[in-house]
């Protein structure tokens, strides 16, 4: 399939692989969909690497040539991705084009990126009358604003240096060497309890709209409960979900 899914030694593992420039089309929106929620279900994995197949780019986008390829039967299939709640990292491994949807997702789907080189980034659709990306990514709450402006307003891409100087991505390194680092990012990730990384995630994701006392009334509350469920089982691959269900 166009994209996929497997497991390695607690780590998930998204590729994509369609072409030479790993074009989305309207089935692969719908199978990330499938494998995020078979992810994020699992108790045996902890943190996933989302990249492109190997050779080839992360990926330039949606396939134009099947029109909009959000929409499945009426459904926004994009918005099943975006808002489905995610407890769990994903790291980017992104060589070459990430432009467009690829650029979307990576944005929207992932916690650390590891880019190479020669990777470029960019948001086109403006030269397609395509434009509305910035708004679904929320990018100016991400990056700087004048970063976000700069994608969305001219379609031109950005180099990996340029992404790093601007916090869109975390590291850069050698193009050969992006999806070894990115695997070892996992692995560091993947050495600690998953009650602990899904803790960590839900205070980040939920925190940044709260005041600060209700922030650290929210934190406290998992931190007590986390450490009561690892006490009694450090070996154990509960998750947050008996946090909420305790709580």
């Amino acid at each position: 399939m166009p994209i996929n899914y497997e497991v390695k030694n607690e780590i998930g593992i998204f590729t994509i692989d369609n072409g030479k420039v790993n074009a989305i089309t309207h089935e692969m929106h719908e199978e990330l969909y499938l494998h995020l929620k078979d992810f994020l279900s699992d108790d045996s994995v902890k943190v996933a690497i989302l990249s492109g197949s190997k050779g080839k780019c992360f990926s330039a986008g949606d396939d134009l040539n099947e029109g909009d390829g959000y929409h499945d039967e009426g459904e926004d299939i994009s918005d099943k991705i975006a808002l489905l709640p995610r407890n769990k990292p994903i790291i980017g491994a992104v060589h070459s084009w990430c432009i467009g949807t690829g650029l979307i997702y990576l944005t929207l789907l992932t916690d650390i990126c590891i880019a190479g080189r020669t990777a470029r980034f960019g948001l086109p659709e403006i030269a397609y009358a395509m434009a509305g990306a910035t708004g679904n990514m929320r990018l100016s709450r991400n990056i700087p604003r004048v970063l976000a402006n700069w994608l969305a307003l001219t379609g031109e891409k950005i180099t990996s240096e340029k992404a790093l100087e601007f916090h869109l991505i975390n590291e850069v390194v050698d193009d050969d060497l992006v999806y070894s680092r990115a695997t070892e990012v996992a692995k560091m990730i993947a050495s600690h309890p998953l009650i602990g990384i899904q803790t960590e995630m839900e205070c980040i994701n939920q925190c940044s709209e709260m005041s600060l006392k209700e922030s650290r009334a929210f934190t406290r509350k998992l931190y007590d409960k986390q450490l009561e469920i690892y006490h009694q089982d450090p070996d154990s691959q509960s998750g947050i979900e008996h946090i909420k269900k305790g709580s």
